[in-house]
């Protein structure tokens, strides 16, 4: 992680009552090993974590200015800690609204790697501990909590120089309290939800219409590794690339050319682009189905369906062939013992 610039503010309410107090930092942290070493693990939790949004800025910068105030940032005209304070102020105000009690810092990162400038935001919290010291007393202990990360942002600083994106901003909101978290969003100025479980289902659907065209074994083939490419893009935080997922397909299931499967998707859906957010539950979904209710839990492979189970929608019946094994000894186990019992 190639960190430029670094630093963290505090905001606390303890009480209802209170008013929300703010702890500025005038200057950046140095940068050390330490520090990077934090900066990784809120960037790791970032992309593990999933329930993320994808859009833009809003345009009205007088409601929501945080957008004007990055441009000038880049641009020169403000210093980057005075950039993050301006943001703590704007914050603390959007907070003063929400009846939230929470003692957090506010963490502003700038990366530079190879493929672009990225600017992070996260909010993280302290918790409590104890820990024996080094004549083994038993001492308390405060630390920042990175594993349980809730609410972030992420700015793709050269997606949105061009102009063309619609989800250059990413933005993470799953802490429970929904005034914070909407606070947060709006200190972003996050608008226009990307609808990343709508475009993944139509692409699949497209996948799906694919198979179809082959023969059984390289269409399972092919659908596994759909989903295995899907999930991993979307584990690295990564967007699905049609035409490197074309090459990955052809290289692994040999039964098509790279450009047969891009040249199908375009004809099919010329809408889809050449880059999306996957969506990792649709992508489950598409190779995996499951349920359950409070006695039943079932899971298995979507290309069972027709094979070794059949659904009878009529009469809302589910017949299962080739029972696994240790299902079927428990089977006949528990069917012996019944008949014993009676």
């Amino acid at each position: 992680m190639a960190l430029t610039a670094i630093i963290a503010h505090r905001l606390y309410r303890h009480r209802p009552e209170d008013t929300v107090t703010t702890q500025a930092r005038a200057d950046l942290l140095p940068m050390n090993g330490k520090l990077e070493e934090l900066a990784y693990a809120l960037k790791t939790q970032f992309i593990r974590k999933g329930g993320k949004s994808y859009g833009r800025f809003s345009s009205d910068t007088g409601e929501f200015p945080f957008a004007a105030w990055l441009q000038d940032y880049r641009q020169g005209r403000l210093g980057f800690a005075s950039f993050s304070q301006k943001n703590l102020q704007h914050f603390q105000q959007l907070l003063e609204a929400a009846p939230s009690l929470f003692d957090v810092f506010l963490f502003v990162i700038e990366e530079q790697i190879e493929a672009g400038q990225y600017l992070y935001l996260f909010v993280v919290e302290h918790e409590s501990g104890l820990y024996l010291d080094a004549d083994l007393q038993l001492t308390d202990s405060v630390y920042l909590d990175t594993a349980n990360l809730n609410l972030a942002a992420k700015i793709n600083c050269a997606d949105w120089d061009a102009g063309n994106s619609a989800t250059y901003l990413t933005l993470m909101r799953s802490r429970s309290d929904k005034d914070f978290a909407d606070a947060f969003g709006a200190l972003t100025g996050f608008s226009d939800k990307y609808d990343v479980k709508t475009e993944t289902k139509e692409f699949l659907e497209v996948v799906e219409n694919f198979t179809q065209t082959l023969d059984e074994p390289v269409a399972r083939l092919t659908r596994t590794r759909v989903a295995d490419y899907c999930l991993e893009q979307n584990k690295a935080g990564k967007p699905v690339a049609i035409n490197e997922l074309a090459h990955t397909l052809a290289t692994e299931t040999k039964g098509y050319e790279p450009e047969t499967f891009e040249r199908f998707v375009a004809t099919q859906k010329p809408e889809i682009k050449a880059e999306f957010i996957p969506h990792a539950g649709q992508v489950r979904s598409y190779v995996r189905l499951s349920g359950r209710t409070d006695s039943l839990s079932m899971s298995f492979a979507s290309d069972c369906l027709g094979r070794d189970i059949e659904y009878d929608p009529e009469r809302d019946l589910l017949m299962i062939k080739s029972i696994p094994t240790a299902l079927k000894k428990q089977l006949l186990a528990h069917l012996k013992q019944h008949r014993q019992d009676s």
